[in-house]
């Protein structure tokens, strides 16, 4: 026995799907509960076309809708997926799917609308876990050069050439290690993890490191280990790390419940307006994790950076 119409109705709010109705001729919209819940408008709000669009975010206005228009045969479908802004700034995301029907005396779409912010958000993460390992990929070969060419200054003779390279390898590895969640499961004190960062890139350069002993909880060293290993990496294309002469200073003191650290290094070919990449956005992202202050300074060739850090945990 086929399902009434209430059913069909009920099993469609069960599952969060909204459905709609739009006269070609008459521009005439219908939203049932389920979809005007979605857009979160009332009955009365739900027959306005203006007011469905302003729920629309900006960006997706024109795409969603001229894909609406562009309906003229019948069997033509619409499947779009747009952002909605909510009242209170509140996101949402909702796909939509449509067809023209045509009859002897009005023509109409019947769509349904669904929630799929929690798809988009896998997706958004997953893009930028993308980002992140291509990042990380890109830095590894900066690194690798910049210790090829730093090894390549240090000695002539091949054999000593070969296990200086073996050793910053290793000393590479190590410090890629901290980055990864397992190696990260007990505290380390700043200083130690500082030397084991700086060491597969450092060389002839003159650099000074100052601070007491700080143990930096579990839960922060993976967000500070990116943080600092931006910094070198940035050093080795730009600042001190580049030439064998270059100077780095980092002083850090701790009062208990948070950690200053000042970074200071020669770079004059540090560009201070630079365009704005994903080593800065993932210095950003890091530091908001870890609730951090940072500011940069940049004068007479000198690079500046200073850190304070919470270490209480709330």
């Amino acid at each position: 026995m086929p399902p009434n119409d209430d059913a069909l109705e009920n099993s469609f709010s069960f599952a969060g799907i909204g459905r709609w109705e739009f006269s070609v001729d008459t521009g005439a919209l219908v939203l049932d509960a389920a979809c005007r819940e979605l857009f979160e408008l009332s009955a009365s709000d739900a027959t306005s076309q203006t007011a469905i669009i302003e729920r629309v975010a900006q960006e997706d206005r024109e795409r969603t809708f001229s894909a609406l228009a562009a309906l003229s045969d019948d069997g033509d479908e619409y499947d779009e997926t747009f952002r909605l802004d909510l009242p209170l700034g509140r996101e949402r995301w909702l796909r939509g799917v449509a067809k023209l029907q045509k009859g002897p005396d009005v023509n109409k779409v019947i769509g349904v609308s669904f929630d799929v912010t929690s798809e988009q958000k896998l997706l958004a993460e997953r893009e930028l876990y993308l980002s992140e390992i291509n990042h990380r990929i890109k830095n590894l070969f900066a690194l690798v050069g910049a210790m090829i060419s730093s090894a390549s200054r240090e000695t002539s003779d091949k054999d000593q050439l070969v296990e200086n390279l073996r050793d910053r390898v290793a000393a590479l590895d190590r410090a890629h290690s901290l980055m990864l969640r397992t190696d990260v499961s007990q505290p380390i004190s700043f200083g130690a993890l500082l030397d084991r960062i700086l060491a597969p890139t450092r060389s002839k350069q003159t650099i000074v490191m100052s601070g007491e002993e700080v143990l930096i909880p579990a839960r922060a060293i993976t967000s500070l280990v990116l943080i600092i290993h931006e910094w070198m990496t940035n050093s080795t294309k730009y600042g001190a790390l580049k030439t064998a002469h270059g100077t780095i200073e980092v002083e850090w003191t701790s009062t208990g419940k948070d950690l200053s650290i000042t970074w200071r290094e020669w770079a004059p070919d540090y560009d201070a307006h630079a365009a704005v990449g994903f080593g800065s956005h993932l210095i950003k992202a890091s530091s908001m994790q870890l609730r951090a202050e940072k500011e940069r300074r940049f004068k007479d060739g000198w690079l500046t950076i200073e850190m304070l850090l919470p270490l209480d945990g709330h």
